[in-house]
């Protein structure tokens, strides 16, 4: 599903003549990093200083991670060509407009707001997990 997401948006901004072997990879970790953003912040939550704000650090060594998986998986020419020619043919690509992979992106934004804060309100302040890794410590 992932791969062939990717291939619809890489395909989409070649239609446009844009850099689509740049900006696909980045559209997907944009994606992934919205995804799983609730997960991200969850662990920020347990390992949360009282005192000092350590969430910058956390979050950026998490995109930067969620960075060099997507260009890992999806920016090697080889890789390229062997999801191109996975879905080449496939029956959807006439089906579905280049419109609706787009939608993505604002649909991983809404999930990652929501499942936060029902990570907050249904586990991190009832059972008070802020900041208790860093306490255990």
């Amino acid at each position: 599903m992932i791969d062939y997401i990717f291939y619809r948006v890489y395909w989409a901004y070649n239609k446009k003549r844009e850099s689509a072997k740049f900006l696909s990879p980045l559209y997907m970790a944009m994606v992934f990093a919205f995804l799983f953003f609730p997960f991200a912040l969850f662990l920020c939550e347990l390992l949360r200083d009282s005192y000092h704000r350590n969430d910058g650090y956390l979050l950026s060594i998490y995109l930067l991670m969620i960075l060099i998986y997507s260009y890992l998986r999806f920016f090697p020419n080889k890789k390229i060509w062997l999801i191109n020619k996975k879905f080449e043919g496939n029956g959807y690509n006439y089906k579905i407009p280049d419109w609706c992979f787009f939608v993505v992106l604002p649909l991983s934004i809404v999930w990652g707001i929501i499942t936060y804060s029902l990570l907050v309100k249904f586990f991190i302040k009832p059972f008070a997990l802020r900041g208790i890794i860093y306490n255990m410590l």
